[in-house]
């Protein structure tokens, strides 16, 4: 994939979503949403800049389904309800009493450092893929640097809370509901690929050794 694919797609994905947020709130003179927007592109077109194509790629076109083909779609369908969820609330209907700005700003805060966590685990991992599978023709392998050396699945541990934070951010707690059931697609995803990497992958059974806990350190 070209750098010109790559940003022909980051255009058109921030245009839907910036469509999808105007056409749920019915303005996008919201600034929590503003901000939610702006953060949100400038964060993948850091990741269009930064991360190898060839796992670009492998994230827009895997291979082959994977182990589980429900959970990437769970997690993108997911994350776009809970952007309109909350684009609905605090655009036009006004379901959530207002949360606090300074509490708004935090979370948008937890976006960013967990963006950040994200776009670090997928610069030093190529296999970074949205399927759950071996990609033995890339020449899958054990990743142990970076937010390697922590956990087993730093990605997934961003995108768990950065969901409840999008919520947050965008001062709706009734967005909540979809961003918590985003929350538990990504834990029963971690499961399964942690599972499916011991049984598959060369090293991994090693590297659960090394580095001890999925997501949580000391605790799982």
């Amino acid at each position: 994939m070209t750098r010109a694919n790559v940003l022909f797609r980051w255009a058109l994905m921030n245009l839907a979503i910036t469509g999808l947020a105007f056409l749920c709130g019915g303005t996008l003179v919201l600034p929590a949403l503003r901000a939610y927007l702006a953060l949100f592109a400038a964060f993948t077109l850091l990741a269009a800049f930064v991360v190898d194509p060839e796992l670009l790629q492998e994230r827009s076109n895997p291979g082959d389904i994977g182990l589980d083909p429900f959970s990437a779609k769970g997690i993108s369908f997911l994350f776009l309800t809970t952007i309109a969820f909350a684009a609905l609330d605090a655009g036009r209907f006004h379901w959530t009493g207002t949360i606090a700005h300074p509490v708004q700003m935090i979370a948008l805060a937890f976006v960013a450092l967990l963006m950040s966590l994200q776009a670090w685990a997928m610069m030093v991992n190529p296999f970074f893929s949205t399927a759950i599978r071996l990609q033995s023709e890339r020449g899958h392998r054990v990743i142990t640097r970076g937010p390697y050396r922590f956990i087993r699945h730093p990605g997934n541990f961003a995108m768990l809370f950065n969901m409840p934070a999008t919520a947050i951010a965008l001062g709706s707690y009734v967005a909540l509901v979809p961003a918590l059931l985003c929350s538990l697609v990504i834990l029963r995803r971690t499961l399964h690929e942690d599972r499916f990497l011991k049984e598959r992958l060369a090293g991994y059974a090693g590297y659960m050794l090394m580095v001890r806990y999925r997501l949580f350190p000391g605790l799982w």
